[in-house]
């Protein structure tokens, strides 16, 4: 809207200004005056006067009066029969308030109208009008009706260019770089300076000590190039003017709290400019990024916008607005020049000896940059002039980055603004002496004891970064259920698996299915969900167990693989190996094999499958294992004629599983008739017994009883016979003597005589005595003519020791 200008030390808008028009300015204030002091004077006479001063050369009075109170920037009439004037600026902005982040970029709208007009930047302070701001430059704007200008707060002062169109017509620039034709008056309408290099430092006309500071700074449009400028270096319009504000604030939000990662399709050549939400919208907010895919790296770029749109401009790119596109090789110029700015990619996890990839400056060339503004950011930030900086990697093979990324590894990122306590920067006091572009002509550039600033950090800030990861994963896809040799599964849910690919990614599935009357074919859209998984229906409803289709899958129209689908009931158990007319009671002789022992492994899915069988008997006494493959219609009959059963006589259970499936059964296990178990006769007593070459054991034991037992027998030369008696108390004190006569004394007295004819005599004395199965107080006389030399033995007779006992025992066996 239209303000009034500062009052009266304002010139003609004339194009040009000299002495005599300041001379004819000033008896035309002073005749007006003595005109209004004479109130008899008529009105008609002021006409004259005011009519006949044109030829004077002195101003109009609607231009007088404009000059001392300007009207708003309509179209005004004035009484007394006088025609309609023109309007006292002929420019307008099209909002009262610009506001932008110190370092960013402004869009400003103006109507010029037709011809030139002339935006004054700065001047004054806003909250003090009579002081100066520090900072003033004049753009000079052409074109027809409304003009896009666009202005570089970080380049603004600098010795370059600041401001651009970004419509379709019309023109700016600065005067400060272009040098326009331009006049300053003082308050007495002398003429101060022709261009802004002739104004006084006071103004700020020369640029500022550091890259221009958040503050509110004045904008009026004007229609001619005659400004004034005061002992204080404030420089104003010296005509009427619309006026705004332009707002720089300072940059709050520098990186937020994190970097953002996500990844999205592979990009198209012909795609062109593509805007941050299309990227979002095709892709996964995840780090694990799929070889081929992009990654989108996110930083907050409050502050350094105005840099890097000012690089892409001298790459030719033109500066850099809101939604726009730029190469990574900016980025690559940002981190080289001292503009306190750092990013680090670098891999976490190299190989053992080998060193971690590093993604430099030079990588980052065929890189894309994106900038987006706050109100184009979902959720938008707090801060509405906050924007962000994206980055987009391609990590297939054929680029400088994609080249060093491979599958497995996992990278690390950090984006930072470098600072140090009690330094600021400032710009070099001669930017010609450094090798720098001027905007980036910092004092650290020449003077490796000034560190490196962020311009925007105060004195007493640091240096701060955020880090993020990423992670480069295989691209492919893995079904759930296959058999050994590929074949995918297909069960009332579909072909299902997962993939590293993208949801976006277009997948379409064609079955081919000719089991049935007739050949059917289908076709389905590969879903594919946002953790990965994806499954597709057949639409084969005729298809049954055991029916084969003909599976071929589509990327984006071109053949991505070709298989063969097998129908099952479940997929997740497709060969389903059961147990059939398995032995349930088994009667086995110790020692033998489980020949007897078979079961029949039956698949009862559609495809082929290879499970444990084992068999475990008594709690693992027994325990065998192996694998059985078995087909659908090809049932296997397994035995275990090779299982010993080494387990005493007795009952057993024992348990056959396969694949989820058991059967229990019982096993007898009977004795070897042809084994006999031999257990020792325990002793009573402490029972030491020595042996000499006579054969005369003394035992020290103590055996009581009264037993007398005569025993007849036949020697087998047919001249032996025995009488044998036992009498007393036999006493064993455990201390036997065992002679060559073979006399036993166990307190008591036992004497035997033996020949070859089989005459002997055996006399013991003792309560106890045996002879042939006679015992204790038993008394008993065995004769048995039919055994041919038999020779009486005792339970403990040493003759022929276990042989003889052992001998005994099969006898009584045979008996």
């Amino acid at each position: 809207m239209s303000q009034p200008p500062p009052p009266p030390s304002t010139n003609p808008p004339n194009q040009s200004v000299d002495a005599d028009s300041i001379l004819a300015s000033t008896l035309e204030r002073e005749s007006i005056g003595r005109v209004l002091a004479v109130g008899s004077l008529s009105i008609a006479l002021l006409g004259f006067l005011l009519v006949g001063a044109t030829p004077l050369g002195v101003m109009p009075v609607g231009d007088a009066a404009a000059a001392a109170d300007p009207l708003p920037s309509e179209t005004t009439s004035i009484d007394a029969g006088v025609t309609d004037a023109p309007a006292a600026v002929d420019a307008s902005f099209g909002s009262d308030t610009y506001t932008t982040t110190a370092g960013d970029l402004v869009d400003v709208s103006v109507d010029v109208g037709e011809g030139t007009k002339y935006l004054l930047v700065g001047g004054n302070r806003l909250t003090d009008p009579n002081a100066p701001v520090g900072f003033v430059d004049v753009i000079e704007v052409s074109g027809e009706g409304s003009v896009e200008l666009t202005l570089n707060t970080r380049t603004a002062g600098t010795g370059v260019e600041y401001a651009s169109v970004t419509s379709e017509e019309g023109s700016a620039s600065s005067c400060s770089v272009s040098g326009c034709s331009l006049a300053f008056v003082d308050e007495d309408g002398e003429q101060v300076a022709n261009s802004l290099s002739g104004l006084p430092s006071s103004t700020g006309a020369d640029g500022p000590v550091r890259p221009l500071a958040p503050e509110r700074y004045r904008l009026s449009l004007v229609d001619n190039a005659t400004f004034t400028v005061d002992e204080e270096g404030v420089v104003a319009p010296a005509a009427a003017s619309d006026r705004s504000k332009l707002v720089i604030t300072e940059p709050e939000r520098r990186l937020g709290e994190e970097i953002e990662v996500f990844t999205t399709m592979p990009g198209d050549s012909d795609s062109g400019v593509e805007a941050v939400g299309s990227l979002r919208s095709d892709g996964l907010e995840r780090s694990a990024v799929t070889k081929g895919d992009r990654l989108v790296i996110g930083v907050d770029a409050a502050g350094i916008w105005g840099a890097m749109s000012h690089l892409a401009d001298e790459r030719g790119a033109g500066p850099v607005t809101a939604g726009e596109n730029a190469t990574g090789a900016v980025l690559a110029d940002l981190l080289a020049a001292e503009e306190g700015v750092s990013l680090e990619i670098e891999q976490t996890n190299p190989g053992r000896n080998e060193p971690a990839t590093r993604i430099g400056p030079d990588e980052l060339e065929d890189a894309t940059l994106i900038f987006e503004s706050a109100n184009e950011l979902e959720p938008a930030p707090d801060d509405p002039t906050a924007g962000r900086l994206y980055l987009v990697i391609d990590t297939s093979d054929g680029n400088a980055i994609g080249d060093r990324l491979d599958p497995g590894e996992e990278y690390r990122v950090e984006f930072g603004l470098e600072g140090v306590d009690g330094e600021r920067y400032r710009f070099a006091e001669d930017p010609g002496s450094v090798d720098a572009d001027p905007p980036f002509a910092a004092a650290s550039v020449g003077d490796d004891g000034v560190p490196e600033q962020f311009p925007y950090f105060s004195t007493d800030e640091t240096g701060v970064s955020v880090e993020a990861s990423f992670s480069i994963s295989e691209r492919y896809l893995r079904y759930d259920h296959v058999t050994d040799d590929g074949e995918i599964l297909v069960d009332g849910s579909g072909v299902t698996g997962t993939t590293t690919l993208l949801p976006a990614n277009e997948l379409t599935a064609a079955f081919a299915y000719d089991g049935g009357e007739t050949p059917q074919a289908s076709e389905s859209t590969v879903r594919i969900g946002d953790d990965g998984t994806f499954s597709v229906d057949p639409g084969i409803g005729e298809a049954r167990p055991g029916d084969r289709l003909t599976f071929d899958l589509y990327a984006d129209s071109r053949p991505y693989d070709s298989r063969t689908a097998i129908v099952v009931a479940d997929a997740t158990d497709p060969d389903r190996l059961r147990l059939d007319d398995e032995t349930t009671e088994l009667n086995v002789t110790r020692g033998d094999t489980l020949s007897e022992l078979s079961v029949t492994v039956r698949n009862a899915g559609a495809v082929e499958g290879r499970e444990l069988l084992s068999l475990d008997v008594a709690g693992g006494e027994i325990y065998e294992e192996r694998y059985v493959t078995a087909g659908p219609d090809e049932p296997k009959n397994e035995t275990f004629n090779g299982t010993t059963v080494d387990l005493d006589p007795g009952t057993y259970s024992y348990t056959l599983a396969i694949d989820g499936d058991e059967t229990t059964g019982t096993l007898r296990v009977e004795p070897d008739p042809a084994v006999t178990q031999i257990d020792d006769e325990a002793d009573v007593g402490d029972d030491t017994g020595t042996e000499n070459g006579n054969g005369t054991e003394v035992a020290n034991g103590t055996e009581s009883g009264s037993d007398t037992e005569t025993a007849n027998g036949t020697d087998p030369d047919g001249a032996g016979s025995g009488n044998d008696t036992d009498t007393g108390s036999d006493a064993d004190a455990g201390n036997d003597t065992d002679t060559g006569n073979d006399t036993d004394a166990a307190n008591g007295s036992e004497t035997g005589t033996a020949d070859d004819e089989g005459n002997g005599t055996d006399t013991a004395a003792g309560n106890g005595s045996a002879l042939n199965g006679t015992d204790g107080d038993d008394p008993e006389t065995p004769t048995d003519p039919a055994t041919p030399g038999l020779i009486p033995v005792g339970t403990r007779e040493a003759f022929g020791g276990t042989v003889v006992v052992g001998a005994t025992y099969l006898i009584d066996h045979w008996l």
